[in-house]
């Protein structure tokens, strides 16, 4: 007997929406079990896909929930980068919390992480995002001469990373150009002119950083050369008139008794 067109269609939809049933009724088990004993981190302020911004000296406080659904005597312990965070008595149980106040360079990047004591398969962690400026803004001024070597330096410490540019006299400077070199070591860009010309290298130096965070900073560096100053070299000369003074005192004391019979 040849099965009909419809009855064979209704087969196919059943087999579909009982293995649809049975994916839907398999997630809901598993977010079950993590809603009665997953571990799972809080913060204040709240954090966004495991991540926390913060401002560069603010403070964050993490919340550890333990949700269990018949016990009571689980025990938390927080790590950061891995090292156990030492924690009051009364700070293990089902809810446990840290503060990290105030936030510095360091803890940027830093990774907590919350976890039950005797089974580290649960658990929870966040990675701290602090953000800061790079402090560029301001002036300085320079008293140079000629053949002299000048170095100034602008930061550039910043999280977000910064793009730094230098313009001399409202022109924009290549990171080599002639003798002047700029360099940067990710903390620091220096640029380095040597052998001052009083005609070519004095004027206006600035440094900019332009942050997609922060906006953008200007250092003016206003630099003046004037022409060598020729030196003499006083300390040499003053010693070498006290040796000779000293010497010839010396020989006059040695020889004084023959010096003395000449005047008899």
């Amino acid at each position: 007997m040849q099965t009909s067109p419809i009855n064979s269609t209704g087969r196919s939809w059943l087999i579909k929406m009982t293995t649809i049933l049975r994916t839907l009724l398999l997630h809901a088990v598993i977010l079950c079990v993590m809603q009665t004993s997953g571990v799972r981190i809080e913060s204040v302020p709240g954090s966004v896909e495991q991540m926390i911004e913060m401002k560069l000296d603010g403070t964050v406080s993490l919340i550890c929930r333990h949700k269990t659904a018949a016990r009571t005597d689980m025990e938390l312990v927080w790590l950061r980068n891995n090292a156990l965070v030492k924690l009051e008595n009364n700070n293990r149980g089902d809810n446990s919390s840290i503060c990290v106040t105030p936030l510095t360079h360091e803890d940027n990047g830093a990774i907590f992480t919350c976890q039950r004591k005797n089974d580290t398969t649960l658990n929870d962690s966040v990675t701290l995002n602090v953000t800061y400026a790079s402090r560029t803004n301001g002036s300085e001024e320079f008293d140079m001469e000629e053949q002299e070597t000048l170095v100034l330096l602008c930061d550039m410490y910043a999280n977000p990373a910064v793009i730094v540019s230098w313009e001399f006299n409202g022109t924009q400077l290549e990171h080599t150009a002639g003798q002047v070199i700029v360099t940067n070591d990710g903390f620091t860009s220096k640029l380095t002119v040597n052998k001052l010309d009083m005609d070519l290298h004095r004027g206006t130096y600035i440094c900019e950083t332009n942050s997609p965070k922060h906006g953008k900073q200007r250092r003016t560096f206003i630099v003046r050369v004037k022409e060598r100053t020729i030196r003499f070299p006083v300390m040499p000369i003053v010693a070498g008139v006290v040796v000779v003074f000293l010497t010839i005192l010396l020989a006059i004391f040695s020889r004084r008794k023959k010096i003395a019979k000449c005047f008899k």
